[in-house]
């Protein structure tokens, strides 16, 4: 008696879901494909009893090694987002610096990456050559007019 019960309610609740989805599909090529599906589904619903009722899906355990794994990827990830911001503003540094005929070396971001996926980036420092350092608060400005941020202007050694 349980079992028709909860068949009952799920038929109930299919046709109220279905109405309502028919109801909010738009009129266009992709609305009617949409609303054609929904008897279907509906349907399906409908004759469960006569397929067999519940379906047991198996989801796979959540396990250490699991979790190590997806710890992994984060990092990588993580990695790749800061190495291709390091890249790009780089780049946009080395283009405001062209007509200088200056070159930074390398640029370096002190960045926290959410677990949203937002990005706070902190300390910007910029690496160029002896020479360019020379004229660090020039470089400093340039650099800080392109980015919007503060920026720290350092001597590039080898292995920086």
């Amino acid at each position: 008696m349980e079992g028709l019960a909860r068949w009952a309610i799920a038929v109930c609740t299919a046709a109220v879901v279905c109405s309502l989805l028919q109801m909010l599909f738009p009129d266009t090529s992709l609305g009617r494909q949409a609303r054609f599906v929904l008897p279907c589904v509906f349907l399906c619903v409908l004759l469960s009893p006569i397929f067999g009722g519940e379906i047991d899906v198996k989801l796979p355990d959540f396990t250490d090694e699991n979790a190590a794994v997806m710890g992994h990827l984060n990092d990588r990830m993580r990695q790749q987002t800061v190495s291709q911001v390091n890249g790009m503003l780089l780049q946009m540094l080395n283009q405001s610096f062209e007509t200088q005929g200056w070159e930074a070396k390398k640029v370096v971001t002190d960045m926290d990456i959410a677990e949203d996926g937002s990005i706070h980036m902190g300390q910007i420092t910029v690496y160029v050559d002896e020479v360019v350092a020379r004229r660090a608060n020039v470089v400093k400005q340039v650099a800080e007019r392109r980015l919007g941020m503060p920026v720290t202007v350092a001597v590039w050694e080898e292995g920086t």
